[in-house]
């Protein structure tokens, strides 16, 4: 009697077969819907970790075996890494190309087995369901199939975790002090030196898909900024770290994440964190984080952060910008725009980002991460996002303000600094021999620092003056009848007289003596 014949399930079979599974369907009613054996299913099941891990690793979903273990894996390794990390910087990548650098890993590694033949590089190509073809734009193109596949598994990806666990983090630049209408045009600027350089900063956000915000990272170029004084860093309403280009590096994200890691330890949460998969994010075993990165090339469509959160919160920050202005144009009059967007210093820009994320809406991050796919409702997304309409809040001389000081809308602020580099793509330095790159496990962040930011010395305060500048300001509350004002005004005056207090030199009973003569 001939046996039947066993049914070879594909990926995207396999992927289905657990989506049906966490539905609720038993074993024998998956098996039927894929034609297959029920012990198939039974055994898919207990090995669906594996599933997941491919499935992640963008591996093509039409393959159905996996792959064998050959002796090259290190080889393999390396090139993969080597692939995302040049198409992260829009490098062409060609079949030779490719190919003459795996011949180089080899060599490197003592394999003289391993030959980088077309059969290799067919092998290599299915294996990560890399599609060579032409890059065009400065971007490059999205592939709509790799984003489409994306979204599908997304569900799978995230299971075992709620809204509340999950969890995207992403940098973007900014520049603090925009002085000149040209910059608005410059495209794919690195800010590698001079003016711009010294006006830029690195920030990054990280939210769950309930709204929940992580405090703000903020990179800066100065280890101490004059304007800080005497506040210490780790006061500040952001997590600040600085270097001379003010970029991501992986030292400053795996001392983030392991600042969240103990985080959601003392919270007794796991969560699942999504990045990019930009050179600076190591990849670290962490007790209570998982992440995933998104694939390549496809983050203005998959990453929530790209969907409308960032730029939200740098539209509510440029709008603090823009009221500063104008009201230093009525205590500086005579000076112009240019000289009064010179005075930010890093300190504004610190609160005012701070409380330009506070002030982003969770149901316009919730709104985000469902239109990256993270929608696991049956509500449709709103086609109007919140940075849409922020504009019609916006005061009509703040929007004369932006056209006169900028020469643009209001709303193209947002745009300023979208393209300028946020992280040191040459993290890796593939120059060096193979071993020493896969030993690495992070890259030196020891750089020459600025000590200040160039801003000028604060003059210095007393008690007593703070205490008149008080008495003022709650003077000005009461007259305008502000209670909240009033309210902060009167912490502010507690913490004043606190410091009075600490402050004041503790007197002995000899204070109390005649002195002699």
């Amino acid at each position: 009697m001939e046996g039947r014949k066993r049914t070879v399930l594909s990926l995207k079979d396999k992927a289905k077969a657990i989506e049906l599974s966490k539905q609720g369907l038993s074993s024998r009613k998956i098996s039927e819907v894929l034609k297959c054996g029920k012990t198939q299913i039974n055994n898919l099941l207990k090995r669906k970790h594996e599933v997941l891990e491919d499935l992640e690793q963008n591996v093509d979903p039409e393959r159905k075996r996996r792959r064998h273990v050959t002796g090259n894996e290190e080889i393999n390794e390396l090139c993969w890494t080597w692939f995302q990390d040049a198409t992260k910087r829009r490098i062409c990548v060609t079949g030779p190309l490719l190919q003459e650098q795996a011949k180089k890993f080899a060599s490197q590694l003592k394999n003289d087995s391993f030959k980088a033949s077309n059969g290799w590089l067919e092998s290599f190509r299915k294996r990560h369901n890399i599609s060579f073809g032409l890059m065009s734009g400065e971007r490059g193109d999205v592939n709509t199939e790799t984003v489409r596949d994306w979204k599908e598994k997304l569900n799978l990806i995230c299971e075992g975790y709620e809204p509340r666990k999950i969890f995207n983090m992403d940098e973007t630049g900014l520049f603090f002090r925009e002085t000149t209408r040209k910059t608005l045009f410059v495209k794919g600027e690195d800010c590698a030196g001079g003016k711009k350089s010294k006006d830029r900063i690195t920030v990054a956000l990280c939210a769950s898909m309930c709204g929940e915000k992580v405090k703000p990272v903020l990179i800066a170029k100065s280890r101490n900024p004059r304007c800080f004084k005497k506040i210490k860093p780790e006061t500040l309403p952001v997590s600040y770290y600085y270097n001379k280009k003010s970029w991501m590096n992986s030292g400053i994200m795996e001392d983030w994440l392991k600042g969240l890691d103990r985080k959601m330890g003392r919270q007794n949460r796991r969560i699942l964190l999504f990045m990019d998969n930009a050179p600076s994010h190591p990849k670290l075993q962490l007790r209570n984080i998982e992440w995933k990165f998104f694939p390549a090339n496809t983050t203005s469509h998959t990453q929530p952060m790209d969907m409308g959160i960032s730029q939200t919160t740098k539209l509510k920050f440029r709008r603090k910008q823009m009221q500063y202005i104008l009201n230093q144009m009525e205590k500086q009059p005579g000076v112009g725009g240019t000289e009064l967007l010179r005075q930010i210093n890093i300190l504004d820009t610190i609160y005012w980002l701070n409380q330009a994320w506070q002030e982003v809406e969770s149901s316009t991050i919730t709104k985000c991460f469902e239109k990256a796919g993270f929608s696991f409702t049956s509500n449709e997304n709103d086609d109007k996002s919140e940075d849409e309409d922020d504009d019609d809040d916006v005061p009509l001389s703040v929007l004369k303000l932006s056209s006169e000081l900028f020469g643009c809308d209001f709303s193209e602020l947002v745009q300023l600094d979208q393209d300028i580099n946020t992280c040191d793509t040459d993290t890796i330095d593939w120059g060096l021999p193979a071993q020493q790159i896969l030993d690495i496990e992070k890259v030196s962040s020891d750089e020459e620092i600025c000590e200040d930011d160039g801003d000028e010395e604060l003059n210095s305060i007393s008690i007593s003056d703070a205490n008149i500048y008080l008495e003022k300001l709650k003077a000005f509350a009461q007259n305008h009848g502000h209670a909240i004002l009033l309210e902060h005004i009167m912490i502010s005056s507690a913490i004043v007289d606190s410091m009075a207090v600490s402050h004041t030199k503790q007197k002995t009973i000899t204070d109390f003596l005649p002195k002699s003569m």
